[in-house]
């Protein structure tokens, strides 16, 4: 894997339009194929002198992050907003997981119902299209993105495999603290989305949120 750590700091004529488009703009990046995942955001203003904004790109290798800058919308990025709203910006590369595991591809599920599933997990928890397994014209499964954690979640039909994962916790999210496992939860209780109450975990924290299927998606604090 290939990483590509990019700390800018905004022009000082910089409008907060400007900076908003350019938050946009890059959310459109991940229509390119070669980008694997991206992660973004605003200093935390914690010291003085940082730069403003940060944002990590992760390749397959640097052929593909070659490939990527070359891209169209890269381009039309680069020359539309970034050369107008950052004055200027430091840049860290470096190439990690080499012939190892760089993380989970993607988590299956077996549903019972694909469309129920995947409006419940889009209520629940953000989660949003990225590809559609129909056969015969029938919907048979979907692929879903999170699109600020760069998670990837399967749903397939299988209504027997289904049954028989009712009240397990295959699949367990993690979140920061208690704060924001409060807040998360706070956010499923105002969606009429039942859960259990939060009890104390391996290093934290953990509550669990059970599926139109049953599954139990575990909510888990990292600390």
């Amino acid at each position: 894997m290939f990483r590509q750590v990019v700390a800018h700091r905004w022009a000082e004529d910089a409008t907060e339009a400007d900076r908003e488009g350019f938050r946009a703009a890059m959310e459109s990046l991940r229509a390119i194929p070669e980008l694997s995942a991206l992660r973004y955001g605003d200093d935390a203003a914690h010291f003085a002198g940082n730069h403003e904004f940060v944002a990590v790109l992760d390749f397959p290798d640097f052929a593909a992050a070659r490939r990527y800058v070359d891209a169209e919308p890269h381009r039309r990025f680069v020359t539309e907003y970034a050369m107008r709203v950052v004055d200027a910006r430091v840049v860290v590369q470096h190439v990690w997981a080499e012939g190892a595991p760089s993380g989970l591809h993607h988590v299956k599920l077996p549903a019972s119902d694909v469309e129920r599933s995947r409006e419940w997990y889009g209520r629940a928890f953000g989660f949003v299209d990225e590809v559609e397994f129909r056969e015969d014209g029938v919907l048979r499964g979907v692929g879903l993105r999170h699109p600020d954690a760069d998670m990837r979640l399967a749903l397939r039909e299988d209504a027997e495999r289904a049954r028989a994962l009712a009240g397990f916790d295959s699949v367990c999210l993690a979140v920061g603290i208690r704060a924001d496992l409060d807040a998360l939860l706070e956010r499923l209780d105002d969606a009429g989305i039942p859960h259990t109450d939060p009890v104390a975990g391996y290093r934290g924290w953990a509550a669990d949120v059970p599926d139109p299927d049953g599954h139990l998606v575990r909510i888990h604090t990292l600390a």
